[in-house]
């Protein structure tokens, strides 16, 4: 597996960084890895494409909502980055993400015997943004002609393993 603590942090959204309203959380990046290895996961939500903004960003204009579009593909891409170059992921990512979207490293989390990362970022997802994981993330949809029922939120994830 990868070990008994995984390394993670906080993906979330702050419209105005100068306000003392609280953060939006947005989702999660769970890393794992021996001293050879590294793996990385990003799991979260963001507004659906084409829709009204969710409750929470309603006041967000268009570019906080550039901002939002596509933040886990991109996101996913300099934690590639960061592996492909052997840095550490985590303090990369807080370093470049550290404004209206940001990534905050938190405290380590434990694993349970035989939980797969997945099942690793599932929990910390929960956790942090006081819902469950999707079903349609954790179990892929099996006929494209379904199509999930999330409202105004789109969810997805990207892992990643570096040898």
């Amino acid at each position: 597996m990868f070990g008994t603590k995984v390394r993670w942090a906080r993906i979330e959204y702050q419209l105005d960084l100068r306000s003392d309203e609280p953060k939006i959380p947005l989702g999660v990046l769970v890393l794992g890895g021996g001293r050879d290895t590294g793996r990385a996961l990003v799991a979260g939500r963001a507004p659906r494409a084409g829709s009204p903004a969710p409750d929470a960003l309603k006041s967000v204009g268009p570019l906080g909502r550039s901002q939002l579009d596509g933040w886990v593909a991109a996101m996913a891409k300099d934690v590639l980055a960061a592996l492909e170059k052997r840095v550490d992921p985590l303090e990369s990512l807080a370093a470049t993400w550290c404004w209206n979207l940001s990534v905050t490293p938190a405290e380590d989390a434990d694993t349970r015997p035989g939980d797969t990362m997945h099942d690793v970022a599932a929990r910390l997802y929960a956790r942090h943004l006081g819902a469950p994981l999707p079903q349609a993330v954790v179990e892929p949809l099996a006929r494209a002609d379904i199509v999930p029922a999330h409202g105004e939120w789109t969810f997805a994830e990207a892992m990643y393993a570096a040898a």
